[in-house]
This record gives structure tokens, C-alpha cells and sequence, in this order.
């Protein structure tokens, strides 16, 4: 049987090629647009597991108070940030006593995901002494009948995250925790739980001023206390925000903080009153005691641990301080330590964790940075010189010279530790710490320190800009 070949309109052919030119243009375009957002893949596989009600955060994107108003989803999730990950659950959630988060809303998929809320996602030694948690999510009806039954219920929010990690370093210790907690909890004006998992008593006991002015209600011990039972909140955070080493990325608050706020409210914590240190005027060369800034010099006992601190001490007495010297607190004595940082001026120390107590230095105060051997510049910078400006402190930077270290006196001048920092540094972490970070001392050249101590004094004498 023969058929009758019908001619193809113009119409039929141009809608054909748009198709095909459809077909092939909408995947280039949607490869191009996930490889230019840099959208993890946990974070895509989440984005399809929840539903179209919730929301996935994007990049670096800020997530103000306004944002999360708007957000009806119960699932928004942000693992782009290389230090930390964060969930935000919204609806019936229920934290269990075996680190389990149950949510249940009408639309939430069945899924389940595990976390570690700490700020070193990366880091496996670190990850290695914190708490993996559990979150199951589903309609409500799934979960109808099987939920655990809610012992206490709240209206308030909570935070869920781990001390873990390197707790009972005092740089780490804000860096990883009380800063991006701060971040975290900063929206809700103390009206948060706050339920920890691997805090040690006496971390908890150190730190209980600053985490009171944080919530205004009893901190939770997630690994103590089992008869707590199941605790049922509306909305709950997983994981704390992370912006920059041991300090608040204003910029990401759209100015609404800042980490001058933050030491303000560590001050305020631990009953500090001095919140500016002292101005000179040009015409006082500190001749009186009455206007002698004061100086503390943090001693270290191990490690990058100064040599000749007496004759640093009297150096800096020689150009008019004050000079106490003092060692880091531990444990309970911080509150202690905190009030003679708070009566300083100046604030020196060895690159190392002392020199995070300085979110107690009264607003203007300055901290000199002696920096080791190692091409730690970069390094030492982070995690306090932009730290220190942050919080509205003036900062000197000191590298020391091959002559100052102890490194000097153990390898010949020609030794690659001495002659190529660099190449040690390509080797990784672990090789830079032996080589830099552990048995490195300082002895102080005192002629050539005195630079240092003189630039701390002429900031004292400058008015705020």
C-alpha cells in the first residue's frame, strides 16, 4: 500500500532546530551555572533530597535575621564553608539523648544525614574527639506513633554543637567555638539554648560567664545528665558559623556587629570595667607614674617561650611602662588572668595561644606580635593581627631575626630550616609544626626589640581616627 508523502512545513523544521538547540544548550547551561556557584555536592544532594520548600543557603551569601523571617522551609543547610558546617531544622524538632535529631514537618522528605557540629570540619585529628549526630527528617505522619515522646518543650531556639576538638587551647577555644557561637547566636538577643556535646566540666566552669552573657538560660551538657530525656524545640541549629579566624567578618553582618562587639561582651562577662585604654598626649613622655602605660609580657614555659624576659622587662621599663609579667590562665583561673589583661595597655607575647587574650584589652589597647622563625608571617597575621584590628586594637608585628631563635644555636647557618622556611612549609602542616612551632625560643636582641616598644608607645599617644 502506497502513502502519500506530505510536504514538512517551515514552522514544523524551525521548531525542531529550537528543540534540539534546547536540548543541547540547557545542560552546558546548568553545568556552567553549578561549576561558577561551586555548590558542594553534599550540599546539591540535599538541595534534591528536601523539597522545593526548603532552602539551600548558596556561597558566602549573608543570612540575615530578615532572610531567615522569610524562610518556611524546614531544611536549609550550608556545607560550602571549608571550616564549617551548619543546618538550620524548623518545625517539630526533637533532640535526643544519643546525639539524634528527629524532625518531622509536613514538608520534610524521609531522609537521614550525620554531622559533626565543630569548627574544623577538615581537620580529622580535631574531628576525632567531637560527636557525630544523627538527623532524620520526615512528614509528620511518618514519624507519627514511632516519635519519641518530648520530656521538656520549648519556644525558644537551640544551638547544638562540640567543644571537642582542641579544647582547653584558649585560641582554639574562641576561634572554633565561642566566636563562631557568638555569630551564631548573636540574632536571637540570649533568648537560645545552647546544648553542648564533649565539653569537659572544667571547660564548662571556664567559660560559664561568657556562655551566660550568650543565653540566658542553663547550658545543656549533651554527655552528662541522662535523665534530661527528649528535648523538643521549633527551631534548631546545628553547627556553628564559621567567618574568620577568631574574629567576626563585619562585613557579613552588613555592620550589624562586629568583633569589637564581641569583646565588649567578653569584658562585660567576666565583670571587666576598663573598656579604653590609656591616651597619651604628645607632650607626656610617661616621666610620671601616674601616666605610665602598662605592659604585659606573656611568658611561656615549653615552646616559643622567651629567654631573657627580665631583660625584655626592663627594657620596656626603660622607655617609660609599666611592666608585668604574666602567665596564661588555665581552667579556673581565667577570670583572674582576664582582670590583669583588662588593666593593660600593651599586650606582648610569643606567637601562640596567650596572645588570644587579648578580647580582654580595654578598646585601643595594643598587642605586639613577636613572630618565630618559619615564614609564619602570613599565619601569625590571621590568627591575631586581623583579630586584634578587628576588635579595634592597635597591632605591631616583630619577626624576629635567625639570631633571636634558638633554631640558630641547633643547625648550621646553612640548614634548610634556617635557609629555606618555605620548602619545610611545602611538606605540610605537621612538618612546619616540628620544625617551627615546637622548640622554637626566643631571646630577645633588646636594641632591636626597642622599635617595637617604641611604635606601642607612639600608638598610645595617637587620638582615635
Amino acid at each position: 500500500m502506497a502513502y502519500e508523502k506530505k510536504p514538512v512545513s517551515s514552522f514544523t523544521v524551525k521548531f525542531g532546530l529550537v528543540l534540539l538547540a534546547g536540548c543541547i544548550l540547557v545542560p552546558i547551561s546548568l553545568a556552567t551555572m553549578f561549576r561558577h556557584c561551586s555548590v558542594p555536592l553534599q550540599t546539591l544532594s540535599l538541595l534534591f533530597s528536601v523539597g522545593p520548600a526548603s532552602s539551600v543557603k548558596w556561597g558566602e551569601e549573608r543570612l540575615g535575621s530578615h532572610r531567615y523571617g522569610r524562610n518556611k522551609g524546614p531544611v536549609l543547610c550550608d556545607f560550602s564553608s571549608s571550616r564549617s558546617d551548619m543546618c538550620e531544622l524548623k518545625g517539630d524538632v526533637r533532640v535526643l539523648p544519643n546525639a539524634t535529631i528527629v524532625l518531622r514537618h509536613p514538608w520534610a522528605r524521609r531522609q537521614s544525614w550525620r554531622m559533626k557540629p565543630h569548627g574544623r570540619k577538615n581537620d580529622r585529628h580535631a574531628l576525632a574527639r567531637v560527636t557525630e549526630v544523627t538527623v532524620a527528617s520526615s512528614h509528620s505522619h511518618h514519624t507519627a506513633g514511632a516519635a519519641p515522646r518530648c520530656t521538656a518543650s520549648y519556644t525558644a531556639p537551640a544551638v547544638v554543637f562540640s567543644v571537642g576538638g582542641y579544647a582547653g587551647n584558649m585560641f582554639h577555644d574562641l576561634t572554633d567555638v565561642l566566636v563562631p557561637l557568638f555569630i551564631t547566636t548573636r540574632r536571637f538577643g540570649g533568648d537560645v539554648h545552647l546544648l553542648v556535646s564533649d565539653a569537659q566540666p572544667w571547660w564548662l566552669d571556664k567559660f560559664r560567664p561568657l556562655l551566660g552573657a550568650l543565653s540566658r538560660h542553663a547550658v545543656v551538657d549533651m554527655n552528662r545528665g541522662g535523665s534530661r530525656g527528649v528535648l523538643c524545640y521549633p527551631h534548631v541549629i546545628l553547627g556553628l558559623k564559621f567567618h574568620k579566624e577568631m574574629s567576626v567578618d563585619a562585613a557579613r553582618t552588613a555592620g550589624e556587629y562586629s568583633m569589637a562587639d564581641f569583646t565588649l561582651l567578653a569584658r562585660r562577662s567576666y565583670g571587666l570595667t576598663r573598656d579604653t585604654a590609656i591616651r597619651l598626649g604628645d607632650g607626656n613622655r610617661s616621666s610620671s607614674a601616674a601616666v605610665r602605660p602598662r605592659l604585659l609580657l606573656i611568658s611561656r614555659k615549653s615552646t616559643r617561650a622567651f629567654t631573657n624576659a627580665g631583660a625584655v622587662a626592663r627594657a620596656a621599663a626603660a622607655l617609660g611602662f609599666e611592666v608585668v609579667v604574666g602567665e596564661p590562665a588555665r581552667h579556673a583561673d581565667l577570670p583572674s588572668f582576664a582582670r590583669v589583661v583588662n588593666s593593660c595597655d600593651v599586650l606582648v607575647g610569643v606567637h601562640g595561644a596567650g596572645l588570644a587574650n587579648l578580647v580582654f584589652l580595654p578598646a585601643g589597647a595594643v598587642v605586639v606580635q613577636v613572630v618565630p622563625l618559619g615564614g609564619l608571617d602570613a599565619m601569625a597575621a590571621e590568627d591575631f593581627g586581623a583579630p586584634a584590628t578587628d576588635a579595634g586594637l592597635r597591632y605591631v608585628h616583630y619577626g624576629i631575626a635567625v639570631e633571636e631563635s634558638s633554631l640558630a644555636r641547633r643547625y648550621p647557618r646553612d640548614h634548610r630550616v634556617l635557609r629555606d622556611p618555605a620548602a619545610v612549609r611545602r611538606e605540610g602542616w605537621m612538618a612546619l609544626r616540628a620544625a617551627y612551632l615546637v622548640g622554637q625560643n626566643v631571646t630577645i636582641d633588646v636594641r632591636r626589640f626597642g622599635g617595637a616598644l617604641r611604635r606601642a608607645m607612639e600608638l598610645l599617644r595617637q587620638t582615635e581616627e
